[in-house]
């Protein structure tokens, strides 16, 4: 009875259906949409989203979105349609009779030539760029720059009121919807012939609320339900409703009020105010409502971008996308609080653990078997499949029940392990061998069937396992530690064997988890630095491949768990959502799953079934399914492009030329677009600027503005780089060049005008400077030129007057001398002799030094040597006089000659007087310096003498003169004078 009663309990908790959640992306003016209630979306030709709104017109480029209502220039809030019509100019049709055109980033206003513009509803433009429009006043063609009207009927009056709301074109036909409510065709159909300009068929109440093409056949909605009519016929000019093909029965008798084929050729039927019905091209049914994730039960209207991303649109709560249709969030599946899960190797089963009713479920294509186990001892918390058997452990026990004994309703298992020290187990894997391998805080067990348990221990605590192709196992545990095992199936009490421990050769900060994919990288999760993948060689030499982290694209640090898939992608579980990594050459491509599909729950469990989908359980008991997806070649290629450069002030939409700014404007801006709407919000850029200071890429940033604040002058290349998420589409480059003016006092013109007048006035200056250096010369040579001839002037009348005067006092001096007889007199005559010679010498001496004649250097050293020869024969002297051959013709003032003349003098007298020699060494060198050095052989002289007047006076000569003197008492007396010959 007790058994029953659960057995009938289960039933009962797990009769409610699955609560599905799906991954919508909504848009709202909190995201920047310019209104709520959107009544169409428009796709151009560079990939940028038009909404048309009852508030006025948004422009998605990807990047974000650039909103505009009649404060920028629309004639009406109200968009009623939009068509393309250049590679930059889409009109804009509002609910206004003025048509607005939007252009180099601006509304701006269309004007016809007979400036004439009906209330346009829709445009019709075909492949050959003829425009018909649906108005207020009836159906319009645009020719010669002006609507014209088209008369509906041959005898109808052209001012007739019509209140026509759409057009569709099916060869030489027009399919015209008009309203239901207002004029005088409300709730028809018409067929409309171009050719003939007249309608050919009207099906009265039967105004559509949406027309649809697919497989050749034109499906139509309207209040009596949906009808099919066959394009072959329609452009025959006929209109014959057929009733659904069989396989879209469920359609039959719902209330619809419009459907959309899209591109995989699934049907998307918006029940009235019932949500979205999805057939596929099957038959397969899928409901999409409120309670699992649409914003309103009411949907207005389906869009497909180029990206085959579907738009949901309503009037009153914005837009919803929906990029993917394979991912979903399951509430409780089938019930349940799934906890965990494994599969079968062979992976046509999935088990599942639900952990609240202590329940084992079995999924298979056949269905859900359950069976509830009674009587252990704590929740279990972790199951594993080997062949023919199932284990179920806590954290102290291992209970085993064969996998037949599912559906069998309540079942016992047995008790097959105890560990009791302690420690815990944690989570399991299945070898090569089909061993369960149960991981605990510090110890590994291995059951190789229900009576055969072999324990290894390990160092610490491990999370997670995982098995390579070779057989071995691969463990990282929460000490920094990554070892590998190898298995002995000869001997099963030592079942496990520890082959190696790479923890000395790599660092992991805090492990979490572990898988190894089909090419055996050993990938390492860990708590807070994200995803690593190691290359390990046949010698067991490990090297790091990858780190990865959120800078790379992850969604989290955190990863949780890791799994690979029979496809050899990566898996990885965070705690805030789940990434798909998949090699491309040698690089890793992340997939956001989560964030595309606005998704982020705290992922615990992830496996895959039989069909390749990807279940994820969440720490919640929620669970998530990523259906595979076909792999289908897009089309599509995104373009990347240059909306505006801003300098300044100034908004310039760049072109192909190079734009040129002033240097005030030296602070630049440059928007880039990229219209993808696969997952927008990870489109990445980069940039460098060739001219700047930047030589590198920048790092890869989600915002397209791109700053340059105070340029210097100079030409500059920008080049951008767009990387999509998950590699979804290959990198794109551009460039844009500019040019920043320098100011009018760094431009040529002005360096070119400095420099003339630069060098202008150097030569101004150098030529006043010079002139008035040559007039004062000049001055000085003329007051030199008197002095020099006053001195010759002096000298002449000293000869002339002193001389004679001179020589007749010694010549009567010499008379007294020889007529005297007086010893007395003769002395004194002898006196006045010898001091009129001393004077005649003297004068000459001075007459010598103040002729001009006698300025050179060759004619002072000769001078000097005749008085020095002159000198050493009168005092019995040695002398021995060196005077270079080749003499300078160089010009010595008299003040110079007259100075080192009597230094040489006085030299030579301190020898006579003091030093007691016999030989005088006299020694001329001439380079830049005259040096005349004056050497004798004698006693020298004591300190009295060293600091003598006459010492005072040579060195006061020589300083005069910028010379200098040098004397060595040292083996007799060394003077060495040096006179500048400047």
């Amino acid at each position: 009875m007790q058994q029953r009663f659960i057995l009938l309990l289960s039933v009962l908790l797990y009769v409610a259906a699955d609560a599905q959640q799906i991954p919508f992306t909504s848009y709202t003016p909190k995201d920047g949409l310019v209104n709520n209630r959107v009544k169409k979306v428009m796709q151009d030709s560079k990939g940028q989203l038009y909404f048309l709104t009852y508030g006025g017109l948004s422009i998605h480029d990807g990047s974000g979105f650039t909103n505009f209502t009649r404060a920028e220039g629309l004639a009406s809030d109200i968009v009623n349609d939009a068509v393309e019509m250049g590679a930059d100019s889409v009109w804009i049709a509002t609910n206004a009779p003025q048509l607005n055109y939007y252009s180099k980033g601006k509304i701006k206003k269309f004007a016809t030539s007979d400036g004439f513009c009906p209330v346009i509803n829709a445009f019709h433009k075909n492949d050959q760029g003829i425009i018909y429009a649906a108005c207020d006043e009836g159906l319009f063609l645009f020719s010669d720059n002006r609507f014209i009207k088209q008369p509906l009927y041959p005898n109808e009056a052209e001012t007739h009121q019509v209140f026509l709301t759409s057009l569709f074109r099916a060869g030489n036909f027009l399919l015209i919807n008009t309203d239901q409510l207002l004029g005088q065709y409300k709730g028809k159909l018409l067929l409309y012939d171009i050719r003939a300009k007249t309608t050919v068929q009207t099906i009265k109440d039967a105004a559509c609320t949406s027309i649809t093409l697919i497989d050749g056949n034109i499906w139509l909605t309207s209040p009596k339900g949906i009808s099919v009519a066959g394009r072959n016929l329609l452009e025959q000019g006929k209109i014959i409703l057929s009733p659904l093909p069989e396989k879209f029965a469920a359609l039959k008798n719902q209330p619809v009020t419009g459907l959309f084929f899209d591109s995989h050729k699934n049907l998307w039927a918006s029940l009235t105010n019932n949500g979205l019905l999805k057939i596929d091209p099957a038959g397969k049914t899928k409901k999409y409502a409120a309670d699992n994730g649409l914003l309103s039960n009411s949907v207005s209207g389906i869009f497909e971008d180029r990206e085959s991303a579907l738009w949901f649109i309503n009037e009153y709560y914005g837009l919803q996308k929906l990029v993917s249709n394979n991912t979903e969030l399951i509430a409780r599946p089938w019930g349940a609080y799934v906890q965990s899960m494994t599969a079968n190797k062979a992976g046509d089963s999935l088990y599942y653990w639900d952990y609240v009713k202590n329940t084992l479920l079995l999924q298979t294509a056949a269905g859900i078997k359950k069976t509830v186990v009674i009587n252990t001892k704590n929740k279990v918390g972790n199951i594993s499949v080997a062949g023919s058997n199932i284990y179920l452990n806590d954290a102290d026990h291992v209970y085993h029940l064969p996998v037949s004994a599912l559906g069998k309703g309540v079942v016992a298992p047995q008790l097959i392990y105890t560990y009791d020290n302690g420690y815990k187990f944690n989570r399991s894997i299945v070898d090569a061998r089909g061993v369960v391998i149960l991981q605990g805080d510090a110890h590994l067990i291995a059951i190789i069937n229900p009576a055969t348990i072999s324990r290894i221990g390990i160092k610490y605590y491990t999370d997670e396992g995982a098995t390579d192709s070779k057989g071995r196992i691969w463990y990282a545990s929460r000490a920094n530690e990554l070892y590998v095992l190898e298995t002995d199936a000869a001997n099963p009490d030592h079942y496990l064997r520890l082959l190696k421990d790479f923890s000395a050769e790599i660092k992991i900060l805090s492990p979490r988890s572990i898988t190894v994919d089909r090419q055996d990288h050993i990938w390492v999760g860990t708590r807070e630095n994200g995803l690593y993948c190691y290359r390990v060689n046949d010698q067991l030499d490990i090297e790091l491949v990858k780190h990865l982290t959120k800078k790379e694209g992850l969604t989290e640090n955190f990863i949780t768990l890791l799994y690979c898939d029979k496809k050899g992608a990566v898996w990885a579980g965070t705690s805030s959502g789940i990434d798909k990594i998949t090699w491309n050459k040698n690089d890793c491509i992340i997939d956001n799953v989560s964030r595309r599909s606005n998704l982020f729950p705290f992922i615990s469990f992830i496996a895959e079934d039989d069909r390749q989908n990807i279940i994820a359980l969440t720490n919640d008991g929620n669970m998530v399914k990523i259906a595979a997806e076909e792999n289908k070649p897009s089309t599509y290629n995104p373009q990347l492009f240059i909306k505006y450069i801003k300098a300044g002030e100034d908004t310039l939409l760049y072109s192909n030329t190079t734009p040129t700014f002033s240097y005030k404007q030296n602070t630049i801006s440059v928007y880039v677009a990229s219209p993808s709407f696969y997952d927008e919000s990870q489109i990445r850029y980069s940039y460098i600027l060739n001219g700047g200071k930047i030589s590198n890429w920048s790092s890869p940033t989600t915002n397209a503005q791109f700053d340059f604040i105070n340029l210097s002058p100079g030409s500059y290349t920008l080049k951008i780089k767009v990387i999509y998420p998950a590699a979804r589409y290959p990198e794109q480059t551009i460039s844009c060049s500019f040019t920043i003016k320098p100011p009018w006092w760094q431009t040529w013109w002005f360096k070119i005008a400095t420099v003339l007048v630069t060098i202008g006035l150097l030569i101004f200056l150098l030529r006043r400077y010079y002139s008035r250096k040559l007039e004062k010369q000049k001055q000085v040579l003329e007051k030199k030129d008197a002095i020099e001839k006053e001195r010759s002037r002096i000298a002449s009348d000293i000869h002339d007057d002193l001389g004679a005067g001179l020589s007749t006092l010694r010549f009567l001096s010499e008379k007294v001398k020889r007529n005297s007889f007086s010893e007395t007199t003769k002395n004194d005559a002898e006196k006045i002799v010898n001091n009129s010679n001393e004077l005649v010498q003297k004068m000459n001496e001075l007459i010598w030094a103040m002729n001009e004649k006698n300025d050179t250097l060759e004619d002072l050293l000769f001078y000097t040597r005749s008085y020095a020869a002159e000198y050493g024969e009168e005092h019995n002297l040695q002398m021995d006089i060196s005077i270079p051959e080749q003499i300078p013709g160089l010009m010595v003032t008299g003040e110079t000659r007259r100075n080192v003349f009597l230094t040489i003098k006085e030299s030579l007298h301190n020898v006579v007087k003091h030093a007691a020699a016999k030989k005088i060494t006299i020694r001329v060198q001439i380079n830049k310096f005259l040096h005349i050095t004056i050497k004798d052989d004698g006693q020298g002289f004591g300190t009295a003498n060293n600091n003598g007047n006459g010492l005072k006076n040579m060195k006061k000569r020589m300083t005069a003169v910028g010379g200098t003197l040098e004397i060595i008492n040292a083996s007799g007396v060394s003077v060495t004078l040096s006179v500048p010959l400047n």
